[in-house]
């Protein structure tokens, strides 16, 4: 799959986009030419089949290094990225979970905090709660939980998803729960890992 940002993927990605590209712009100009010229100075003849038949091996062959290369940088990316999830997201108690998001400050005894920086912020209850999990994907996975109180349109806050809130919200009763995302993300990480990365290497999703 061709991605030529540099910033959003592994630099070997980059550079096999880079090489697959220049590879396309190189067969469609010089090997395409070459063909052609010959064609037009020898005609039907054994020759301008030899030139032919060597200008589409090679655009063949070129498919299949590429098609390989991609296939081994896809499962070497999967493996990096999973191993970084395994080591985030490691199960620990709900309660220790619940008790380090009240230190950071996301929740209280009543609800989700909202701290504004200028008024003190606010409580929604947890019951007036309503969150989405976003996932955004480039060269690693990172993950946030916007916060929308019931029938609002826009979200009050987002908040970091690390291994406390993933234990947290895995456990408490609210909408996400039951999040199909979370739940894979919970049940399987390589799996939830080829998910999110089979569609595009950049993108972001929310549930």
């Amino acid at each position: 799959m061709i991605n030529l940002s540099r910033k959003n993927q592994p630099r070997y990605l980059f550079k096999l986009s880079v090489a697959l590209v220049s590879f396309f712009a190189f067969w469609f100009t010089a090997v395409v030419a070459v063909m052609v010229a010959v064609g037009c100075i020898y005609g039907e003849n054994v020759i301008t089949y030899a030139v032919m038949g060597g200008g589409f091996g090679l655009f063949a062959v070129g498919l299949v290094i590429f098609f390989i290369l991609d296939k081994t940088f896809y499962n070497r990316n999967i493996l990096k990225l999973t191993a970084e999830l395994e080591k985030e997201f490691t199960d620990m108690p709900f309660e220790e979970a619940e008790r380090i998001l009240k230190e950071r400050g996301v929740i209280d005894e009543r609800g989700f905090i909202v701290n504004d920086g200028v008024f003190g912020g606010e409580t929604v209850p947890f019951k007036n709660a309503y969150l989405t999990f976003n996932i955004d994907v480039t060269y690693n996975v990172e993950m946030k939980i916007s916060l929308y109180e019931k029938g609002g349109d826009s979200p009050k806050t987002v908040y970091v998803f690390d291994g406390a809130a993933f234990n947290y919200f895995c456990e408490k009763e609210t909408n996400l729960k039951y999040n199909e995302a979370l739940m894979l993300l919970k049940r399987n990480k390589r799996e939830f890992t080829e998910s999110i990365s089979r569609y595009s290497k950049i993108f972001k999703w929310e549930f």
